[in-house]
């Protein structure tokens, strides 16, 4: 009886030590020597419980990023600047070419490092080139936000420093999406923090692996088309007023023909400059070049191909942008 005992006692400890390691080799797996650190991997929430952001004074703002944080999210270190963006502070006068970038989450750099952002590697670029001028680019990217709230950032945030040009980082799978018809945010609460580090990887790993599904790039409806057209006239005529060059600079990692023309169309008609960086990862291994399986937002590598791209671009036409 006393070995029976034993024997059920050793299994179960056995079992509790696999199910241990299984959840050590999976948080490795999602997150690498993060891993070890509480700090990083408790970093791993969802905007909403992340201590990130505040509820907005804003008219047409539900929520802003928090002023002047000094924090992590999603493994990194995160800090904003006394506007409440993931960027450095600017001076309203400054002797250089302004660039005033928009957008959600691939503008804000979710999950990867400040000096890996696409906004902060390009302006790097920008000014190793042999161009004699002096570059800034601002970084006005939030995640969550969709092309009604860039608006309302351009016009408040990003005019006062009368930017030479604006680039609109349009994320081709929701900034299609219209406010108060295809999502609403009037029930949109900020949760307390969660503490996700007692989260089961394990779990999650398993969940992954066992519902993998195919991504299918999103296909935009005739009403989604209007939506954007009207959109990118509004914006156009901002620019008009402010003598400002605009820019929709097509973000994505899966790349669609019909969606990227269908964009650029809307652009061209609105006189808009156009720029795409989605055919880039046509027949790559999108694995390289996304945070991780439980996080699918553009890893250092995807941000680093997007900042070649737009200081490229930038550089390559910069008498048509800059006038001179």
């Amino acid at each position: 009886m006393k070995q029976l005992k034993a024997k059920i006692v050793s299994i179960i400890i056995g079992i509790l030590l696999s199910l241990i390691l299984s959840e050590v080799i999976a948080r490795v797996y999602f997150f690498g020597g993060a891993a070890f650190s509480y700090s990083r991997t408790n970093s791993f929430g969802v905007l909403d419980n992340s201590d990130l952001i505040q509820y907005s004074d804003t008219k047409g703002l539900v929520y802003d990023l928090i002023p002047n944080l000094d924090t992590k999210y999603k493994l990194v270190d995160f800090h904003t600047n006394e506007e409440g963006f993931r960027d450095k502070s600017h001076e309203l006068t400054s002797n250089t070419k302004k660039i005033a970038v928009l957008g959600d989450s691939f503008t804000m750099g979710t999950g990867v490092s400040e000096q890996e952002m696409y906004v902060t590697s390009t302006e790097e670029l920008l000014n190793q080139s042999h161009d004699e001028s002096k570059f800034e680019v601002f970084n006005f990217g939030v995640s969550g936000y969709s092309l009604t709230e860039y608006k309302i950032i351009l016009e408040q945030n990003a005019l006062k420093y009368n930017p030479d040009l604006v680039v609109i980082g349009f994320c081709a799978s929701n900034d299609h999406y219209r406010v108060g018809t295809d999502f609403s945010m009037d029930n949109f609460t900020i949760k307390p923090k969660k503490n996700v580090f007692w989260d089961s990887y394990l779990k999650k790993l398993l969940q992954i692996k066992l519902n993998s599904k195919e991504v299918e790039p999103t296909n935009y409806k005739p009403e989604h088309i209007k939506y954007m057209d009207n959109q990118f006239q509004d914006f156009q005529n901002i620019f008009i007023r402010n003598n400002i060059k605009g820019l929709i600079f097509y973000l994505d990692l899966i790349y669609d023909p019909e969606r990227v023309s269908q964009i650029q169309s809307l652009a061209e008609k609105n006189d808009l400059l156009f720029l795409e960086a989605s055919s880039f990862f046509e027949d790559k291994n999108l694995f390289k070049y996304i945070l991780n399986e439980l996080d699918t937002h553009p890893n250092g590598k995807a941000n680093q191909i997007f900042a070649d791209i737009l200081s490229s671009f930038i550089l390559a036409n910069r008498n048509e942008i800059f006038g001179n």
